[in-house]
């Protein structure tokens, strides 16, 4: 597969993430070490305002995971009970607060960590822990902002492209009359996913005043052009009859007018 060019910052960003995550890390040994590294490559997503997502989402699973492995490591030791325990509090603590499944799994790590080999001294692993993914925090959104930096706006601007170009692609299966529209409609999906995905990292960094400006109204068409045809596609497999779906003929000229039509 041939990489491109996002792909290639993509590789140099996330290893000189790391790196620095490394060599900045607090603690004398290496267990503390690769958790400012590790932390440092996992901040380094597709663009900005996914990386603060994922920092919030770090920051949040490193609280329950202390706050639950302390709380089992002070009154029981390692067991297959309290590692069960401990791991059912810190998911009961990151839904109950409303922060989700994604920072429970964060948390979960450290708790085990904790509970399985540190009972001893949970208090100053956790808190050397914690530093050090403020540090890889640190680290990766300085790389991110500092060097290449992408914001979700490109990305939203990449997946429409992709949308249209997967939009195409289906849209001429189903006038060619193919059998199995399956690989042309996962391949829709896909795009449709991404760009949902980079239109929520684009409200948070507007919600951040990192960015100004309304979305993009040619995307949320579309947007809204993907799901039509996507929606007609699996009615006409049969899985929707019941559906009221657009003629190819309007999904087309819907299409033309869309790639016809400037970007942002």
């Amino acid at each position: 597969m041939k990489l491109g060019g996002t792909q290639w910052r993509y590789c140099v960003k996330v290893g000189l993430a790391a790196a620095l995550g490394y060599l900045l890390t607090q603690g004398a040994q290496n267990q503390y070490a690769v958790y400012s590294a590790f932390t440092a490559a996992l901040i380094v997503g597709a663009n900005f305002g996914e990386d603060l997502a994922t920092s919030a989402n770090r920051v949040k699973g490193t609280l329950v995971g202390m706050l639950a492995g302390m709380t089992v490591s002070a009154f029981l030791g390692p067991s297959a009970l309290t590692v069960g325990m401990s791991v059912g509090l810190t998911a009961l603590l990151a839904l109950a607060v409303g922060w989700g499944v994604a920072v429970a799994r964060i948390g979960v790590t450290l708790c085990i960590i904790t509970l399985a080999f540190h009972s001893t001294d949970a208090l100053r692993y956790d808190v050397l822990r914690a530093v050090n993914t403020l540090i890889g925090i640190a680290v990766g959104l300085g790389v991110s902002f500092l060097l290449w930096p992408v914001r979700a706006r490109d990305e939203v601007e990449r997946a429409t492209r992709a949308v249209l170009d997967a939009g195409a692609r289906l849209l001429d299966a189903c006038a060619a009359g193919e059998r199995d529209l399956r690989p042309a409609e996962l391949k829709l999906y896909d795009a449709l996913a991404a760009m949902v995905k980079a239109g929520r990292d684009g409200r948070l960094e507007r919600k951040l005043r990192l960015e100004a400006g309304a979305p993009d109204a040619r995307a949320l068409e579309v947007l809204q052009f993907g799901l039509d045809l996507l929606a007609a596609a699996l009615a006409a497999e049969g899985h929707g009859d019941a559906v009221a779906r657009p003629p190819l003929e309007s999904l087309r000229s819907r299409l033309e007018g869309l790639r016809a039509a400037p970007g942002p």
